[in-house]
């Protein structure tokens, strides 16, 4: 029993904590006011089944921007008619609408039956949560919205505040930001008050205030009935104070979750990961916001914790929760990290995995840095291979810096979470066919998780600067008309999604086919395509098992082998004329690039501008998938002839032979929120020695 009552309601994560509310309810814990935290989240999973639950959430199915969550729970906010579901399904669930992306696939008649069963299932779930929260007697409510929560906290909210309308009811999240946050309040009379911005700082006065039935207008960022027509007037509504020094926050309080977890259908068979915060803010975005990012709103200033609170949290959440991986919420990691709380953290050993977004421009002793510290999953803002479209974008990283971070994580065993965009005004159509042959020199690489055309995120400048970067049109996206029954001034302000058009009409599915189509192929051949190289007696071996490649095997010597090792760091050709003059046969700029251009022929090598970049993947830290191994063995078959313990392969003219033989040990794959029985690791381990054996032990002919 307590007077706060903190709720997080679907779509929100089933297998992860809400920090949001946690913090919150640990920074009321230091005013001497207890909160409690309800997942309701949890309880709608079980109702619908996981699988379908988490492919909403949090796995894109259907895309987020047909807000299938939101259009869910409709109707226990505004009702429903047959008439009004059937819309929606065939606008925007079966993409019969006109406003759809080209690649957007229409839901299966599956999905799109287990969308319209669980939407008759949310009456019922409403009222076993009002039926709940009134028998615990809360004198206020407090609903985190973000993604797809909104529609779900509204109508429960609405049905509290008609049960007990002394009951305040106050929402807060991304979703409340700014106009949306007014918007909310303006047209949603049972909500008291939401809170715009970060609310660590303002909170604990607003639940004071409210718990002595004063008034909640004159709170900074916190917006009321009676001042929100004045906060939309004035453009902008003000955003709560920010958290200035974040190593003054509690640490969150998940105590809540884990108990609800643990007494779920899902409480002996899945591990949840928990988030840790170590920054908010980003860096790069208060130098040169990249122009597709709508993230951190009004709260852009880069803030971050030292390494000592930091370390002592993880150590915290570690002790508290042993079994679990730890997600990292920020936006960009602190460069000075690498300096102090990432050695401090190879150094502990704590057997946690983390998962941190960052630039791509990382070099290769920092990639090192941060896997020895036992980050596992990277999601680095790679976005495209086009410099031209990586300028439109404002991303501060090339096309080969891109890809030789996808290299190096392969090499080093990240793995890395990324996106492909298109569709940015201005952008060169011919990159798109360069990358579409491109690609298929990468298969080799982790693919990209998702890739797609752009949407206007709120608070992203190609939102709020539309006009200057070639943008018209802008409007909500169509579910919203579904999802809201609302004036469209009122959609304009609730929405975080926004469609557009283009100042000079272009044709981007035209150009971007080829393009997706090379996606496509590379996702679904990824496992089995490889591309790596090992040095033998002076020889470096290259063999290609990539589904684009012309021969094998390569055996590169000398000044070959010299200048395609210099290639590790995309070099340019004066660094390779350096490189060269040092070898055996000192050379030209023009010598260079005409021994190199056969390896540009292969496909072991690309050029941008003046930089060469060698796509091979060195053995020693990083070790073959088992389906590789297996093609291996087949494509040394088909080349060599058997002996005793491998095959005997012929690599070239000078009488050398290599013996391959295969002992791969397979370990199951890491998942985010992963069974229990499920193992740690993601690749087939060998050990270097085992790998010599296997790719490189050479004998005379």
């Amino acid at each position: 029993m307590s007077d706060v009552l903190l709720v997080c309601m679907p779509f929100g994560p089933v297998f992860r904590p809400s920090i949001g509310i946690s913090l919150l309810k640990a920074g009321l814990a230091r005013h001497g006011i207890p909160a409690r935290v309800r997942y309701f989240s949890i309880d709608f999973a079980e109702r619908v089944g996981q699988a379908f639950y988490s492919g909403i959430a949090s796995d894109d199915k259907p895309p987020t921007h047909d807000l299938a969550g939101e259009w869910i729970f409709s109707c226990g906010l505004f009702g429903s008619t047959e008439e009004n579901a059937q819309a929606y399904v065939e606008e925007i669930l079966r993409k019969r609408g006109a406003s759809t992306e080209a690649f957007d696939a229409p839901a299966s008649e599956a999905l799109v039956a287990r969308i319209l069963e669980a939407r008759c299932q949310v009456e019922e779930f409403l009222e076993s949560c009002v039926d709940e929260v009134l028998r615990g007697g809360p004198r206020l409510v407090g609903f985190t919205s973000v993604f797809q929560q909104h529609l779900a906290s509204l109508a429960l909210a609405k049905r509290i505040k008609r049960s007990r309308p002394e009951v305040r009811i106050v929402f807060g999240g991304a979703n409340c930001e700014g106009p949306m946050g007014a918007e909310t309040v303006r047209q949603f009379p049972f909500v008291d008050a939401v809170v715009s911005g970060e609310a660590d700082v303002v909170f604990p006065e607003l639940v004071r205030r409210a718990l002595d039935r004063r008034s909640l207008s004159s709170l900074p960022g916190v917006l009321t009935r009676d001042g929100v027509e004045a906060a939309l007037a004035h453009g902008e509504p003000t955003s709560a104070p920010m958290v200035r020094n974040l190593d003054e926050l509690p640490y969150p309080d998940y105590s809540d979750y884990f108990q609800q977890f643990a007494a779920s259908r899902y409480g002996r068979e899945w591990q949840p990961s928990v988030f840790l915060e170590t920054s908010r803010g980003c860096w790069w975005g208060e130098r040169m916001q990249c122009t597709f990012c709508g993230l951190n709103g009004q709260t852009m200033a880069y803030r971050s914790k030292s390494a000592r609170r930091a370390m002592d949290e993880l150590v915290h959440l570690t002790e508290l929760h042993p079994e679990c991986d730890v997600e990292v919420t920020d936006n960009i990691l602190d460069l000075g990290y690498f300096k102090d709380f990432l050695p401090e953290l190879a150094q502990r050993r704590l057997g946690v995995s983390l998962y941190y977004e960052t630039k791509a421009n990382l070099r290769k002793e920092q990639v090192r840095i941060l896997r020895d510290a036992g980050i596992r999953i990277l999601q680095p803002g790679i976005e495209s291979f086009s410099d031209a479209v990586l300028r439109l974008m404002r991303k501060g990283v090339t096309g080969l810096q891109n890809i030789q971070l996808l290299k190096w994580c392969k090499e080093l065993g990240i793995e890395p979470y990324w996106n492909l965009l298109w569709g940015f005004p201005g952008e060169p159509p011919e990159e798109y066919a360069r990358m579409a042959r491109l690609v298929p020199l990468l298969t080799h690489l982790t693919p990209p998780q998702a890739f797609g055309g752009i949407r206007l995120d709120r608070f992203s400048p190609n939102f709020f600067d539309a006009e200057r970067l070639g943008f018209t049109d802008i409007a909500p996206l169509a579910p919203y008309r579904h999802i809201y029954r609302l004036p469209d001034e009122a959609l304009r302000n609730l929405a975080y999604y926004f469609g557009f058009g283009y100042r000079q009409p272009r044709d981007v599915a035209d150009y971007v086919r080829p393009l997706v189509k090379a996606l496509e192929t590379w996702k679904r051949t990824g496992e089995r395509s490889d591309l790596f190289s090992v040095e033998v007696d002076g020889s470096l071996l290259v063999w290609d098992l990539r589904p684009a490649g012309r021969e094998p095997l390569t055996v590169l010597r000398g000044i070959d082998r010299t200048l395609y090792q210099a290639c590790q760091v995309a070099p340019d050709l004066r660094q390779l004329t350096r490189t060269a003059g040092s070898d055996v046969v000192p050379s030209a700029p023009e010598e260079i690039e005409e021994r190199l251009q056969p390896l540009r022929d292969r496909g072991l090598l690309v050029k941008d501008g003046a930089r060469y970049l060698a796509l091979a993947v060195p053995l020693g830290d990083y070790t073959p998938h088992p389906a590789v191994v297996e093609r291996f063995r087949e494509i040394a078959l088909s080349l060599g002839r058997p002996v005793r313990g491998g095959v005997v392969l012929p690599i070239g003219t000078a009488g050398h032979e290599s013996r391959a033989r295969c002992t791969p040990r397979r370990r199951q794959p890491r998942r985010r929120a992963r069974r229990r029985t499920g193992r740690a690791l993601t690749a087939s381990q060998f050990s270097f020695r085992e790998i010599g054996e296997l790719f490189v032990r050479f004998r005379p002919g």
